[in-house]
């Protein structure tokens, strides 16, 4: 791992998703986290998800997110996730995601 400040200890993906993301590079927030993408092993963190907020009429079509690779993840205290955007994803594209319900949330 990269030089990356993390918070020490054990998350659940019920604890993640009250965490707020805000991108350092454009000092914007991005959302909550809504899911969490794994490597193939379920090893380590590949990519965080954050659902866009949309209005009523968006149920009609495809929901949106952004995905937040981890080599784009700066900081994960407590209560927050600093990302910076402007780290290139490398383009990968998630196929086939298994999705994984957390037993409290």
């Amino acid at each position: 791992m990269k030089n990356k400040e993390v918070n020490k200890g054990t998350l659940s993906l019920s604890e993640f998703r009250q965490m707020e993301v805000i991108d350092v590079s454009e000092g914007k927030r991005l959302g909550f986290i809504g899911d969490i993408i794994f490597d193939e092993d379920f090893t380590r963190i590949d990519a965080f998800v954050i659902p866009l907020q949309n209005s009523f009429f968006s149920m009609f079509r495809k929901s949106e997110e952004i995905i937040i690779r981890w080599e784009q993840v700066k900081v994960i205290g407590q209560d927050i996730i600093l990302v910076d955007m402007k780290v290139k994803n490398g383009g990968i594209e998630y196929d086939n995601i298994i999705e994984i319900n957390d037993e409290n949330g």
